[in-house]
């Protein structure tokens, strides 16, 4: 699963690659006869005929103010998500990859329901007439790769969460210390023995006059007779 996490980081990085080619790739193609009509998600068109392009800007001011704004959030996301993708290489998907995948697809949902809009009320003011956009132009790569990147920040961030973080296997310390042989060490105290106590000859006195014994096996006093 480690190994997973470790290569996580190149779906952002891919969809920051895709969000930066679809700034200088067409966002609406128009084809019509032997014409072909591109037009930028900043108003700027090329339209080919014959081999010979023209260049200029849409003269319809909405269009243009749709797209620039739209234009800067996907370029500030891709700036910002291409760094983040090459900062968490091997590490945790940062929750901001979440907020980049919404601002793609949220931006590029802008441009294509804006820019449909602004062009019915061109039609409305200018000519008195409902013309929708995406009927007479097809979504090029300039408006579908932002949904694409912002899909592959997003599940980056769910695979990354999804695996988790790698598991430790920890192996229990045995409390059996059997196998550990233990040296005793010798116990060196001196076992006393009972040393036998001699009867001392201690000296006596007779209770009686409290002359001295001389010997403890007399049985009389030899001052008073006393018997002892």
């Amino acid at each position: 699963m480690a190994g997973i996490r470790d290569y996580i980081w190149i779906l952002p990085f891919i969809g920051s690659i895709l969000a930066a080619i679809s700034i200088f790739t067409p966002a609406a193609v128009r084809i019509f006869g032997p014409g072909q009509y591109l037009q930028y998600m900043n108003g700027f068109y090329v339209f080919i005929v014959g081999g010979t392009p023209e260049f200029g800007f849409v003269d319809i001011p909405i269009l243009m103010i749709v797209g620039v704004i739209c234009l800067i959030l996907i370029i500030t996301c891709t700036i910002i998500m291409f760094i983040s993708s090459l900062t968490h290489r091997k590490r945790d998907a940062p929750a901001s990859w979440i907020v980049f995948g919404i601002l793609f697809i949220g931006g590029a949902s802008y441009y294509i329901g804006g820019t449909e809009v602004g062009y019915m009320m061109y039609g409305m003011i200018n000519y008195d007439i409902t013309v929708s956009f995406w009927e007479n132009y097809t979504p090029s790569f300039g408006a579908i790769a932002p949904f694409i990147s912002g899909g592959m920040s997003i599940l980056g961030y769910i695979i990354s969460k999804s695996v988790g973080k790698e598991q430790v296997k920890i192996t229990p310390i045995s409390k059996d210390t059997t196998s550990v042989s233990k040296e005793e060490a010798p116990v060196s105290e001196a076992i006393s023995q009972p040393i036998p106590i001699e009867e001392s000859q201690s000296i006596k006195f007779c209770p009686a006059c409290g002359e001295k014994i001389p010997s403890a096996e007399a049985k009389f006093c030899p001052g008073c007779g006393q018997n002892l």
